[in-house]
């Protein structure tokens, strides 16, 4: 307690406390990423693993909460919401697909998942789904996750050597 105190009446260099120089430097660069965070159109795309229709809408709501609260914190504008209730792998696809085909429409930027585990039926599907929206030019987030990325850089066409 009496540490505390110290760095608390220790005075800066320019005239106010050390603690109060680091809030208010806290409080700058929150402001900054705050700035940098621009309002992005996104999808927001439900999905569970429930087998039962009314299991599956009951989940789906309480995802949507979790996603809108994620959205607001980090600039991201719900403007459509997809719903996977219990269809099909295949249909699910059909549906992601046309997702991507709305943001190249330009009617969003971005998709936004609770949870890719749930959308994907596997690691191999996640990473080709990520990869789909990324080759697009678009983003996507998972709650979970942040934002998803895949950091693989390729040479142009010319400069690849085929056989």
């Amino acid at each position: 307690r009496q540490r505390q105190m110290c760095i608390r009446d220790r005075k800066c260099g320019n005239g106010g406390s050390v603690m109060e120089t680091r809030r208010a430097r806290r409080r700058e660069k929150k402001k900054q990423r705050m700035a940098r965070q621009e309002n992005i159109p996104c999808i927001v795309f439900l999905a569970t693993d429930e087998e039962s229709f009314e299991l599956a809408e009951k989940k789906e709501d309480r995802q949507l909460r979790y996603i809108n609260q994620y959205a607001d914190a980090h600039g991201l504008i719900p403007m459509k919401i997809v719903r996977k209730s219990c269809f099909a792998p295949y249909v699910v696809n059909q549906m992601y697909s046309r997702c991507i085909d709305w943001m190249q429409q330009g009617k969003a930027e971005a998709i936004l998942v609770a949870n890719m585990e749930y959308l994907a039926l596997d690691e191999e599907d996640a990473y080709r789904k990520v990869g789909q929206v990324r080759k697009a030019g678009f983003l996507i987030f998972s709650v979970d996750d942040g934002e998803l990325k895949m950091n693989i850089r390729f040479r142009a066409e010319k400069e690849r050597k085929i056989g």
